[in-house]
């Protein structure tokens, strides 16, 4: 007869959950390369996060600063609210790239931010990103709205006013780091690493005319300036014993600890005006275990006197008028059926064929089973254009014939797709999909409505932008370097 098991209330043989002697505190790390900097001049800003006896918990810092407007000019900000100052977001450590994010501007404003923010979500981003939010055309995000108009007509429809962000003035943001180290759940050792070579922060100043909206042609290119800018840490301090049994643990495991995270790969392709039927677009991409796949078509042609400093261009996209689309990885294909757009002009109404889409990217997100599966996408402003009279359009930007590309005020007009390749596993032991260990080509295959002449996916080029999402490994060694694995 087994062993009756004791209810936990009076079952004295349970231990409680062992702790360590620890003190938790918040500290900034500020920018160690100056203190000013703009596009015009120092635009790499670098942060060293360094410690000789706290453990750093990543899952609670962010980074913090101050943008001030010091041209005669004013701006409304992209999707992508803080982030939308950084092309480039990276993680190095003696000038060794550890994790590296490009064009992290335009992942946050056309994917990240409309996938996974929420109308209250957008809320929030008036506060940290001065996005839309509640405020209609004024020149500030926390003025009420106006009596008669829901919440909803501020935050799902419309982009920024171009005078959110006055001239002569300034805000401050906050926003996460874009990297797998400094997003996952185990605590960084600080002690452990090479205190010659700390964890160094650094982020590259993008284009200013991609940062929104301006109220002129022509951007400054000195008119933000980034100030004050820092990480705000959540640091564990412990004692030396306790940093002693890290040693010891690492000793254990072969003169490593392992952290897991999770990082992206960017690449680009260019599909040529007025292309017909099948594309094939390299995805050059080497990982071991690739989880999801993302990608945006854009065009880089503006309206007749119209510049991309008066548009929208980092969140704005297109569907080419494709029908279908999926990736391949060597001779495998991710689903084995195709993922059915809305390009098809002799099928339904394309209106009612943008479910498997949106089924497709909430999967890639894991968002599936929410209550709001995709953020702020819907029927007004995914894979929609302002100049179609509401109707789906291909992405162009209605040079020579009308304004297409969201101006000040004017609705959103996003269109991201993504797959979850680990939603179409082929073992129960698969994770992700590995193109690395047998070098294989991997492609993002797209199929254009052959009923869509003359202008097929467009009557201007699209740049295709796409990245994967893939595991990767950090190596703390004895040394005190960090190397990965992916």
């Amino acid at each position: 007869m087994s062993e009756r098991q004791l209810p936990s209330t009076i079952d004295y043989s349970r231990m409680l959950p062992m702790s360590i002697p620890a003190i938790a505190k918040r500290h900034r790390y500020y920018s160690n390369n100056g203190s000013d900097f703009n596009f015009a001049g120092d635009r790499q800003i670098r942060i060293q996060v360094d410690s000789p006896n706290c453990l750093l918990d990543t899952a609670h810092g962010f980074i913090g600063f101050e943008a001030f407007n010091q041209s005669v000019n004013t701006l409304g900000l992209d999707t992508g609210g803080a982030h939308v100052f950084f092309d480039r977001v990276a993680i190095e450590q003696g000038g060794r790239v550890l994790s590296e994010c490009r064009e992290a501007h335009r992942l946050h404003s056309a994917i990240l931010g409309p996938c996974q923010l929420s109308s209250e979500g957008k809320a929030t981003q008036g506060f940290t990103g001065f996005t839309r939010s509640y405020n209609s055309a004024a020149a500030a995000s926390n003025v009420p709205q106006v009596n008669g108009q829901t919440a909803d007509d501020y935050v799902l429809d419309n982009h920024n006013n171009n005078a959110t962000f006055a001239a002569n003035s300034g805000h401050r943001f906050s926003m996460n780091v874009t990297s797998g180290l400094f997003n996952q759940d185990k605590l960084i050792p600080l002690p452990l690493i090479n205190q010659n070579q700390p964890i160094t922060i650094v982020l590259d100043l993008a284009i200013p005319g991609d940062y929104g909206a301006w109220g002129v042609a022509v951007a400054p290119q000195n008119g933000i300036v980034i100030r004050n800018i820092s990480y705000i840490a959540q640091l564990i301090e412990v004692g030396s014993d306790v940093i002693d049994q890290f040693r010891g643990v690492q000793d254990a495991m072969g003169g490593q600890l392992v952290l897991s995270g999770q990082d992206w790969d960017y690449s680009t392709e260019t599909v040529t005006a007025n292309t017909p039927g099948e594309i094939n677009l390299r995805l050059p991409v080497r990982k071991r275990s690739i989880k999801s796949m993302f990608w945006v078509a854009q065009s880089n042609a503006y309206p007749v006197a119209t510049t991309q400093s008066q548009v929208y261009n980092l969140s704005y996209c297109g569907s080419m008028n494709i029908i279908n689309w999926g990736l391949k990885f060597g001779s495998v294909v991710f689903p084995s059926t195709r993922i059915r757009a809305w390009g098809n002009a002799g099928g339904p109404q394309p209106e009612f064929e943008r479910g498997e889409c949106i089924m497709e990217l909430a999967k890639a997100f894991g968002t599936l089973g929410w209550q709001n599966p995709t953020g702020t996408l819907n029927t007004v402003t995914y894979g929609t254009q302002q100049a179609a009279g509401g109707q789906l359009g291909n992405g162009d930007n209605g040079v020579g014939v009308a304004v297409v590309c969201p101006l000040s005020d004017d609705p959103l007009m996003l269109c991201p797709f993504g797959v979850s390749t680990e939603a179409y596993a082929r073992s129960i032991t698969e994770s992700g999909v590995d193109t690395e260990t047998l070098s294989q080509e991997s492609l993002l295959q797209l199929q254009i409505d052959p009923l869509a002449g003359p202008i097929f996916s467009g009557n201007e080029a699209k740049i295709v932008h796409m990245w994967v999402l893939y595991d990767q490994h950090y190596y703390i060694n004895k040394d005190g370097l960090i190397t990965y694995s992916n």
